[in-house]
């Protein structure tokens, strides 16, 4: 295990030497001896923060990296998932035109009694109910339709910022204040 202070030690380090400066020149206000030393101290330390800062927008700039390549990895896999629903789309398109409309016709014209054998299958058409079509959507009767209901996130969050800059809330919502850190 490594005896390297982690940044969280560093800045509990910088909060004591800023309160011992304090204290220093409260007590001895005219005696600036201590007082260069806690500074250099200070300065030291705050050095190490920097190194350590650094070394976090070095490993923040490499999970960036590792972000874009997996985005590039998903959107690879997205490419390739839609060029097989595609292929998978076009072998359904060609069964669907065997059964609907080429062995139906087979069936009509060289069966007997709507029934065509064959070797290895023996086919029969009948007749059943196909899928409803809308004629008229306004005629349709309530108990046939479903209605989804969707919180507007982005619409409420305005209102919800000022209803709360101004002490109050919206009732269902909750927001609050959060640090965020701009990199430049």
């Amino acid at each position: 295990m490594s005896n390297k202070p982690t940044t969280r030690d560093l800045i509990g380090t910088l909060i004591d030497l800023q309160i011992d400066r304090d204290n220093q020149e409260l007590m001895e206000p005219d005696n600036p001896g201590p007082l260069a030393l806690i500074d250099d101290s200070i300065e030291e330390v705050k050095k190490e923060i920097s190194k350590k800062t650094s070394g976090i927008d070095h490993f923040i700039i490499e999970m960036n990296k590792n972000v874009n390549l997996i985005d590039a990895e998903i959107k690879t896999h997205m490419d390739e998932i839609k060029r097989l629903r595609g292929r998978k789309n076009a072998v359904k398109r060609t069964e669907d035109y065997f059964n609907k409309d080429l062995l139906p016709m087979i069936i009509d014209t060289c069966g007997n009694d709507g029934v065509f054998q064959t070797d290895t299958t023996r086919y029969k058409l009948y007749e059943t109910w196909g899928p409803i079509e809308i004629t008229d959507e306004n005629a349709i009767n309530d108990n046939y339709k479903r209605f989804k209901v969707e919180i507007d996130k982005k619409a409420a969050r305005k209102a919800a910022i000022d209803a709360a800059e101004d002490g109050m809330g919206i009732a269902g919502f909750q927001i609050s204040k959060v640090k965020r850190v701009r990199r430049t």
